[in-house]
């Protein structure tokens, strides 16, 4: 038999999925308790702040998991209010009304904030085409070279507004950019092993360490697709030619 107090959590639960379903996720924790009937203070004391009470409505959730395109339009919602907002200011609910989901289906999906950008930069990620080459190098070098550049720079591009918070290191940011470097440490990784493959293939004639190479290619990308357009004001476009421009650089140099 459901005691007193597990009863009372029931309602306080029911009420807020009632208000979720309602389309009113920014309700307040007095409007919560005005449906149940009794008095903030027994709310907080019973659930916990407005999060904590989210977190609680996911994990207990009956409702199947949505389709896999709610989940693409909760990651593109995502994209947009980080764009706009910033990482520290973007709220699960923002996101929610971007998406036309409810917060509770957010939640469920992704659990935290901190999921849900590491969720979207494992998403947006060019690591299915840096993997491959990673793992299947072939023996046209400039061929490879030219692939990656071009992943790396799209993918650059569009989201130079978010990735250029790992570079500025704001501190209202600091709390959510470890997804994001830790991506960046990723993509890292994956070129070092390219390179470091080519190099024991005898297609790399360089005595600079793998991640040594990696990190001057990474270096001109940023540099054309970042710090161009960021703090000089050019346009790094068309992208095919900035590629171009990267791939020639770095295989030939600029000496004749």
């Amino acid at each position: 038999m459901m005691g007193e107090e597990d009863a009372l959590d029931q309602a306080i639960l029911e009420a807020a999925r009632s208000l979720l379903e309602k389309g009113k996720q920014n309700f307040t924790m007095e409007q919560l308790a005005a449906q149940v009937g009794i008095s903030r203070a027994t709310v907080y004391r019973r659930v916990g702040g407005k999060e904590a009470l989210l977190q609680r409505l996911a994990r207990e959730s009956v409702k199947p998991i949505p389709p896999s395109d709610t989940r693409q339009r909760i990651l593109h919602a995502a994209r947009m209010i980080f764009g706009r907002e910033g990482l520290a200011a973007a709220t699960m609910e923002h996101i929610a009304r971007e998406a036309g989901v409810g917060v509770a289906t957010v939640y469920r999906l992704f659990g935290t904030k901190e999921n849900l950008i590491h969720a979207f930069m494992e998403e947006m990620a060019p690591k299915a085409a840096l993997r491959h080459l990673t793992v299947h190098p072939t023996d046209d070098l400039r061929g490879d070279l030219h692939r990656i550049v071009a992943a790396v720079v799209a993918f650059f591009h569009e989201h130079r507004d978010i990735l250029r918070l790992t570079l500025l290191g704001l501190e209202r940011e600091r709390r959510y950019l470890t997804s994001l470097r830790q991506d960046s440490d990723s993509l890292l990784g994956f070129l070092t092993d390219y390179f470091r493959h080519q190099q024991e293939a005898q297609r790399i004639r360089s005595t600079e360490e793998p991640q040594e190479l990696a990190l001057a290619l990474l270096g001109l990308i940023l540099a054309f697709v970042l710090i161009a357009p960021v703090h000089y004001g050019l346009d790094p476009t068309p992208l095919e030619k900035v590629t171009d421009i990267i791939a020639h650089i770095f295989l030939d140099g600029i000496r004749r």
